[in-house]
């Protein structure tokens, strides 16, 4: 689905059709709302669907790197010649590191990413983080975020708050965002592996 078959779903909802009411920048607006919202659920509650992967090549000597343009937080980076994890560290910690190993250590700064150790040869790390979806600046025949799988509840939702508007009920608004987030979560949550800790033979 595009992002205007998106909106036309919506004014469907809102008997619409031939745009007295809500412009597309309006109807726009509150499904931008709600993309960003739930951002934030799937990060929250760690549903996989909302990672996103970038590879990049860390240059020899080079140890700072821009971070995509949507980050919103980070879930793990990675080198992919060892497929480890490196280590992530705090303010306090980073200022502490005396000698690490090249490619073994990373902080977030600002729009950055910063290495410990620059690599003495180019090395692609892979960077999975979570995502802070806006559809500002997004063409109106792109496809929608998500593979297209959260467009009913972000239709739905989107739909409910306009209708809501004209209300002026933020009892109601609070409701719509939770019916939402539970609506995702019983879909989506059951998808991610779940790590069940067991008692070993030492224990």
């Amino acid at each position: 689905m595009t992002v205007s078959e998106l909106l036309e779903d919506i004014r469907l909802e809102l008997a619409d059709e031939a745009k007295t009411r809500w412009s597309d920048q309006q109807i726009l607006k509150a499904v931008a709302k709600a993309y960003r919202r739930l951002s934030h659920v799937l990060y929250r509650n760690d549903v996989e669907l909302g990672r996103a992967v970038h590879v990049f090549l860390a240059e020899p000597g080079r140890a700072d790197y821009p971070l995509p343009a949507d980050f919103m937080a980070d879930y793990g980076l990675y080198r992919d010649d060892t497929h480890a994890r490196l280590t992530k560290h705090g303010d306090d910690s980073w200022q502490q590191l005396a000698a690490p190993a090249e490619c073994s250590a990373w902080i977030v700064r600002g729009d950055s990413l910063l290495l410990a150790a620059a690599p003495s040869s180019a090395k692609a790390l892979t960077l999975i983080y979570w995502p802070l979806v806006d559809l500002e600046g997004l063409d109106m025949d792109a496809p929608t975020p998500f593979d297209g799988k959260l467009d009913d509840i972000v239709a739905e939702y989107a739909a409910l708050r306009l209708k809501n508007i004209d209300e002026m009920d933020v009892a109601q608004d609070g409701q719509l965002l939770q019916d939402m987030e539970n609506n995702l979560l019983n879909t989506y949550s059951a998808i991610s592996p779940v790590t069940v800790t067991r008692r070993g033979w030492l224990a």
